[in-house]
């Protein structure tokens, strides 16, 4: 059983957007593997020489065709019934390890039509898998909607995966006879991955034209999206933020508190509805549908564009104490960028103005 590679370099559009590649020589069975470059160290700090890069192979399983990958997916597969019925398998990667599970398995579920779920109700969905010789998490989203046909149910597995500075995120999802039936070959592929961490190369120049093999930019890489800049309101207190947020800051007073995170992820999220409609549900309110959105969209101006504003009101589904939520929403190069000011009714509405300066006050590093 012979190695293959990715064939065609990647191309670095953002900190998470993934280029398009192209399988050369692979036929089924064989192992894949490329190699993902960990967060680059400053100039100031040691030479890149002895730096460890991950590499990644797996066994595909029978039946299931490799894909080129592209958007967001480091590696994608084909599975088809005889009936016709289909699924796809993505493999995607998030830099840091514990990278966000549960926005990560939120924002799917979201997607698929289902409803957010907190730590607690996230604990009770999540088994035990092995990836590779590690351990994983793995989530069965049964019940989800067909995106293109809500008459035919669908069903998603997710398993996540820390290794390497990396959170692997692997998902199966698509007509559920498919996916049930294929759930044991989707554990055995999760087995058969293997992760280790070689020498990097000699310098950051090289760590990019020295080889063809497909990569995954990592937090650093010189030609990504580095953090925007912002003039930060007075009273507002920068806090402590998980690998999924790129800042968080906390306001508060005598008439409460309230939070301010921004985040962004690759391509369209499942689009403006559907992270809405997450919104939505964050404080207590139904789904909207197409039309309902446009009716409460707010075009705003910013750097470049017109960001998508939001503004609604609740109840905490975490606390059941009343809540405010405004939400900036704003695709840009590849990426879906999130403002999110969130928290007492009052602070809210006292905050507002300042939270949508700060929003436009952004600079993005290749603006």
């Amino acid at each position: 059983m012979s190695n293959c590679l990715f064939k065609k370099p990647a191309r670095y559009a953002s900190l998470f957007l993934l280029a398009s590649v192209s399988l050369v020589g692979c036929r089924r069975e064989e192992i894949t593997v490329y190699r993902v470059p960990k967060e680059i160290e400053p100039p100031a700090q040691a030479s890149d020489a002895g730096r460890a890069v991950p590499q990644i192979q797996w066994k595909t399983p029978a039946g299931w065709e490799e894909q080129a990958a592209g958007g967001m997916s480091v590696a994608s597969f084909s599975v088809r019934s005889d009936a016709g019925q289909k699924a796809q398998v993505s493999v995607m990667t998030f830099p840091g390890e514990g990278a966000g599970e549960l926005d990560l398995i939120n924002i799917v579920r979201s997607n698929a039509g289902l409803p957010a779920v907190d730590d607690d109700e996230l604990a009770k969905l999540v088994e035990s898998v092995n990836v590779g010789n590690g351990h994983g998490k793995l989530v069965d989203l049964t019940g989800a909607v067909n995106g293109s046909d809500n008459s035919r149910a669908s069903q998603i597995l997710v398993a996540v995966y820390p290794k390497g500075g990396i959170t692997w995120f692997f998902k199966f999802a698509g007509d559920a006879p498919v996916v049930a039936a294929q759930k044991p070959a989707f554990v055995e592929f999760l087995k058969s991955v293997s992760i280790v961490e070689t020498a990097g190369p000699a310098s950051r120049r090289a760590h990019f034209a020295s080889t063809n093999e497909k990569r995954v930019p990592g937090e650093g890489d010189e030609t990504t999206d580095a953090k925007p800049s912002w003039d930060i309101p007075a009273g507002w207190k920068e806090a402590p933020s998980s690998q999924m947020l790129l800042a968080k800051f906390v306001v508060s007073d005598s008439d409460g508190e309230a939070e301010v995170t921004v985040s962004a992820f690759p391509g369209d999220t499942g689009g403006p509805l559907a992270n809405v409609n997450r919104w939505r549900g964050q404080v207590g309110l139904g789904p909207l549908d197409e039309a309902g959105l446009e009716r409460q969209l707010t075009r705003l101006d910013v750097a470049g564009g017109k960001a998508m504003l939001i503004d609604m009101s609740g109840t905490n589904s975490k606390t059941g104490k009343a809540a405010r939520l405004i939400g900036v929403i704003w695709p840009r190069e590849g990426r879906t960028w999130f403002y999110k000011l969130m928290g007492d009714p009052a602070v809210a509405e006292r905050e507002k103005s300042a939270f949508v300066k700060f929003v436009q006050s952004a600079r993005y590093p290749n603006a």
